[in-house]
């Protein structure tokens, strides 16, 4: 017995060290890094985008603000994305959006940085185009 507490005390110890990290933990969800392209011909303000329905992801929704056309933003690190995402904005004042994304059945993109490229696809109706790009893997992680 005398034997056992001390070995059972070094592999909860070598178990919390190697679980413990401080940079983000990878995992085949993510992180994914986005940056959003506007190809909307139009000033575009207020960009959010939200990556997961998933409510037990924190960091699922971000704000991007403003983006000129031709515009890239600088790239915001989600714990997780998919190929469609749910992004709203406003053009002069107008509230436009994405179609609505039932995410249960999308596979993930995992640990790349990609662009959203937005578009108009529905001028009458105020829907975007989204398009994805893989640009490259993740490899600061």
């Amino acid at each position: 017995m005398k034997k056992i507490l001390p070995l059972l005390l070094l592999a909860l110890v070598a178990a919390l060290t190697v679980t413990g990290c401080k940079k983000r933990c990878m995992s085949a969800e993510g992180p994914t890094d986005v940056r959003i392209l506007n190809h909307t011909g139009q000033f575009l303000d207020d960009v959010t985008v939200t990556t997961t329905d998933d409510v037990s992801y924190d960091d699922r929704v971000y704000n991007y603000g403003t983006v000129a056309d031709g515009a890239y933003t600088d790239y915001h690190r989600f714990d997780i994305a998919f190929p469609k995402a749910d992004i709203t904005l406003n053009i002069g004042g107008v509230t436009w959006s994405t179609p609505a994304v039932n995410f249960s059945y999308l596979t993930y993109i995992g640990q790349d940085r990609i662009t959203y490229t937005l578009t108009i696809a529905d001028q009458v109706n105020h829907v975007l185009g989204l398009e994805v790009t893989i640009e490259e893997p993740i490899d600061d992680l």
